[in-house]
Parts: structure tokens; C-alpha cells; sequence
């Protein structure tokens, strides 16, 4: 048996690091891609603050309340032929008289900021296809203009403890089972 040496003669080399370093991270960029092809925005504006303000009805836009009619956190008109399919969106009729109640109720919300504003709902082209007033943050936005479908994401205020004496951070404890005292930083 005789035994080659010298360099071998597999065209096959081990990747380096650096190389799926790179693969990895053009998959996570492809994905983050894909992940806001549909991602609208908002652009601020007095003007549409002042419409919801004065109850100015849009024609031919849908009206949505988000949380309760007696609790509401933000109003939104979309243009008729988008949707929002949410169970925490509730359509309502403008016409109706909720929209002077509803406007009301979000303007006087003192869970979060103190601000209340005005935006247009813009699609992933920056198209405008809606209105916002509220004084929670937006924190997703998904358009899908194919289907008309609208999905809005916020701040969650009803999720917050109110009871809570302290606020978020890093809790220490000392005890054993279920019992202790317990210091949040």
C-alpha cells in the first residue's frame, strides 16, 4: 500500500467561519426582507388630529375603534375597501354619533402619553390608505394590498399591572418554595 503525501488532492475544503458567518447572515437579511414587504407606516399630521377632533367624517372610509366602545385607545378610518380582521378592531358606523364619544374617550385615555395625535396610515409604497388618532404608539403596521387586508399592532396598555408598586427591572429573592421576600430593582 503506498500512502501520497504532500497536499491532498480533494477538491472539497472545509467552509471557514467567516464563510457561514456570511451565509447566516444573508438568510436573516433575506428574511427581514420578507418580513416588511407589506409594512405600512404613519406620517404625522395636525391636519387629520384636527378632522378627528371637529368629528369630520370621512366618505367612503371604514371607521375602528380599538379595545372597548367605553374604553377605547386609538380610532382609525381606512379607505372602504380595506379591512382590519381583529378581534380587539371593532368596526362602527361614524354616522352613528359614536365617533363624537369615541374621539372623546381617546382623547381623554390617560394610560400612556399625554399627547394625542394624528397621522395618515400609509402602505408599504407609502400610498395613503387611512387615517390614525390615538395617543398610543404604533408598533406595526401590515398591509396587504392584494387582499385589502390591514393589520394594526400598538402599545398594550391593558396588559400593564396598575397594582404594580414598582416598575419594570431586575428582582431579587430570597426564600425557598413559594415563599421569600422578594426586592425589585
Amino acid at each position: 500500500m503506498i500512502l501520497a503525501s504532500g497536499p491532498s488532492t480533494n477538491s472539497f475544503k472545509r467552509p471557514t467561519a467567516l464563510t457561514i458567518f456570511v451565509l447566516v447572515l444573508c438568510g436573516i437579511l433575506y428574511l427581514a426582507g420578507c418580513s416588511t414587504k407589506n409594512s405600512g407606516s404613519l406620517k404625522h399630521s395636525q391636519d387629520v388630529a384636527q378632522a378627528f377632533e371637529t368629528y369630520h367624517v370621512f366618505p367612503d372610509y371604514r371607521y375602528y375603534y380599538l379595545n372597548q366602545e367605553n374604553k377605547p385607545y386609538a380610532v382609525v378610518a381606512i379607505k372602504a375597501d380595506y379591512r382590519i380582521n381583529s378581534v380587539m378592531w371593532r368596526e362602527f358606523d361614524p354616522q352613528s354619533g359614536k365617533l363624537e364619544k369615541i374621539v372623546g374617550l381617546v382623547k381623554d385615555f390617560s394610560g400612556v402619553s399625554s399627547y394625542t395625535y394624528g397621522s395618515y396610515l400609509l402602505d408599504a409604497q407609502g400610498n395613503e390608505i387611512g387615517y390614525w388618532y390615538s395617543k398610543l404608539r404604533m408598533t406595526s403596521i401590515k398591509v396587504d394590498n392584494e387582499t385589502r387586508q390591514v393589520s394594526i399592532n400598538t402599545q398594550t396598555p391593558w396588559l400593564r399591572d396598575d397594582d404594580r408598586v414598582y416598575g419594570p427591572g431586575i428582582g431579587i429573592g430570597i426564600g425557598s418554595g413559594g415563599s421569600g421576600i422578594g426586592i425589585q430593582f
